[in-house]
């Protein structure tokens, strides 16, 4: 694929998001695609995204520490908050030895800061949140 700019065709637009030249998948892309899963009720899914040891602490209380507690609680989410939704605010993958990053996101009026660990095959093993309590609306 040339990088020209020559006339495409419209549906080749589309995929400039797509970056072929990227060594693998990015942190930020997983944690978007289990947020997009999450939103969109597709919890059959979270294997691509979740180790099956994964654990979610939230303000340093354990939500879930496996796979199946994982589809449990957001299948309970969904069902109880039908239109609130996972929003990412900002990602930072800043973590040198490349197994951590930071997001800021909303999530049903709250906002959390929260820190993705992941294994080494670029799935998600933890997610420790906090509830911000500073700045809930920005």
């Amino acid at each position: 694929m040339s990088h020209t700019s020559s006339t495409t065709h419209p549906s080749t637009q589309t995929n400039t998001s797509n970056q072929a030249h990227s060594t693998g998948h990015s942190h930020k892309t997983t944690v978007e695609q289990f947020a997009d899963a999450v939103n969109g009720n597709h919890l059959n899914n979270l294997d691509k995204y979740l180790e099956a040891n994964v654990q979610e602490k939230i303000d340093s209380q354990v939500i879930y520490k496996d796979l199946k507690e994982a589809r449990d609680y957001y299948t309970q989410e969904h069902t109880n908050k039908k239109t609130a939704h996972w929003k990412i605010i900002n990602f930072h993958d800043d973590d040198p030895k490349g197994n951590t990053s930071r997001a800021r996101l909303t999530y049903d009026n709250k906002t959390y800061n929260a820190t993705y660990t992941f294994s080494p095959s670029g799935k998600i093993q933890l997610i420790d949140a906090t509830v911000d309590t500073t700045g809930t609306h920005q």
